[in-house]
């Protein structure tokens, strides 16, 4: 059974009814379509609270991510520090965190991938 069925056709519409309409199309909205979407991502990033898995993470990271089941894309976007791309695939910013914490990425390594993906070059 997929996420989708088991949502009544209640809350279906209800969430609908407070969904935005009118928004931009270059907007990158994080919602709850796009969280259901990121459940493996967040599953692995949340795990790095762990010593064990830091240290795994640290030591393969390969098999690190292949305990969680993500696909060869959501991979390609951890090995690549996609940041923006890992936004976009559903990963939330306090997952993230972790995941960034682990990689040692600088924080201007990730506003200069958000600042590159507001151009109108970088598609």
């Amino acid at each position: 059974m997929s996420n989708a069925e088991e949502l009544t056709a209640d809350y279906l519409k209800r969430l609908d009814e407070v969904q935005p309409k009118d928004l931009p199309a270059e907007l990158d909205l994080f919602d709850e379509r796009t969280s259901r979407r990121g459940l493996r991502l967040n599953k692995a990033a949340f795990s790095l609270k762990h010593e064990d898995q830091r240290a795994l993470f640290a030591r393969d990271e390969q098999g690190w991510m292949d305990q969680f089941g993500l696909t060869e894309e959501e991979k390609d976007l951890i090995r690549q520090r996609d940041w923006i791309d890992l936004w976009r695939r559903g990963m939330s910013i306090y997952t993230m965190v972790k995941l960034i914490g682990v990689t040692g990425t600088p924080l201007i390594e990730i506003g200069k991938q958000m600042r590159a993906s507001g151009t109108p070059e970088a598609g």
